[in-house]
């Protein structure tokens, strides 16, 4: 038998897919669990998973994981921004509300409502840039 034949008996971590287990308690720590967490929540050690840690597909699937949770509370954000704006409003007219109070929420009221105002003028912007890029690219004459 020479070197150059396969391999026998378990192949290499990096070798190997992401078990499902690994997959779940990588998904906990994008989470915010500590590796300790995660390993007694799948029944590992935590040395385990440090080991999986450095397999060449786990920090994409972990960034991946922390992606998706932020992008579920930027929508989480997103649905509740009609009630919160309300919420806002109400606290900085009402007039039991104490002033340091009022004045947090008017100011928060006025920075959502120019944050706003600067972003609407930047889309407009950049849909100007891209129309003229296009018209660059089609070689028609710009006048800026």
């Amino acid at each position: 038998m020479t070197l150059s034949m396969a391999r026998r008996g378990r192949r290499k971590r990096e070798e190997q897919d992401l078990p499902p287990y690994i997959q779940q308690a990588l998904v906990l720590r994008a989470g915010g669990a500590n590796w300790t967490q995660c390993a007694e929540a799948v029944g590992t050690s935590a040395a385990n998973l440090r080991e999986w840690r450095k397999h060449p597909d786990a920090d994409g699937f972990l960034q991946e994981a922390i992606r998706s949770n932020l992008e579920q509370a930027h929508t989480l954000f997103a649905d509740a921004a009609p009630r919160l704006a309300e919420r806002l409003i109400a606290l900085g007219l009402d007039p039991k509300v104490k002033g340091y109070t009022a004045v947090s929420a008017i100011s928060e009221a006025f920075k959502i409502l120019q944050t706003g105002v600067v972003d609407q003028q930047q889309r407009e912007q950049i849909e100007a840039i891209k129309a003229q890029l296009t018209a660059l690219e089609d070689g028609k004459t710009i006048d800026v």
